[in-house]
């Protein structure tokens, strides 16, 4: 009883204090997106002005036009209904290159003429949110031809060797009413802070009952 209470009373209690500092992360990216999307749209030759950091979720504006280049990441679940997010890169008048998430699209409405786009100019406006990997793929993922693309995973380098181009390392959340755009389901976080305090309480209630346990069974009489 002993080797059990000193092996599993430690990870639960790293287990809850882990979840407590993933808490105290989202809270600090939550207030980060507030405070950014309360400030005014920025186009992109203010976008030089401002630093990498200060240009996470900040609404931007940006001239130009979407390109040929669509990827059509698979398995995203929305309102329990099975679809795909859409990126399409789009190519700015200043010789810059976005990778844009156009938002959700239920599997039944996804087919090459939905997600292609005219190569008009146009302007866009969305959020920029970190570059980070979206999706999941437990394999190497198959390289295909041609264009729009079904994957799994999406992350900077990938997208920058497939392409073969520089790419700016944001991702532009294309807001709702901007053309091309579907629905936007991106979130600046998968889970709430409060759902990670949550699991802390648990974990740590788990540590407080294996505590009281192991002093029941050794002050117990036989």
């Amino acid at each position: 009883m002993t080797a059990f209470f000193v092996f599993f009373f430690p990870i639960l209690i790293f287990l809850g204090s882990w979840q407590i500092v993933r808490g105290l992360d989202k809270e600090s990216i939550v207030s980060q997106h507030r405070l950014n999307q309360s400030m005014p749209v920025i186009n992109e030759d203010q976008i030089k002005e401002f630093s990498q950091e200060e240009l996470v979720y900040r609404t931007v504006s940006l001239e130009g036009a979407f390109g040929d280049q669509t990827y059509i990441l698979d398995n995203r679940l929305y309102r329990q209904e099975a679809g795909h997010e859409i990126f399409t890169i789009f190519n700015t008048t200043k010789n810059s290159s976005y990778l844009v998430n156009r938002g959700w699209l239920s599997k039944t409405m996804v087919n090459d003429s939905e997600v292609g786009f005219e190569n008009d100019n146009v302007t866009i406006q969305g959020v920029l949110s970190p570059f980070t990997r979206f999706g999941l793929s437990l394999s190497e993922q198959d390289s295909q031809e041609g264009w729009p693309k079904y994957v799994q995973q999406l992350d900077l380098k990938s997208v920058q060797k497939d392409l073969g181009i520089g790419i700016q390392n944001k991702v532009l959340q294309l807001s709702a009413a901007s053309l091309g755009a579907f629905e936007p389901i991106w979130r600046p976080v998968d889970l709430q802070p409060s759902r990670h305090y949550g699991y802390a309480v648990q974990w740590f209630g788990l540590a407080l009952v294996l505590f009281c346990s192991y002093l029941y069974y050794g002050y117990k009489k036989d």
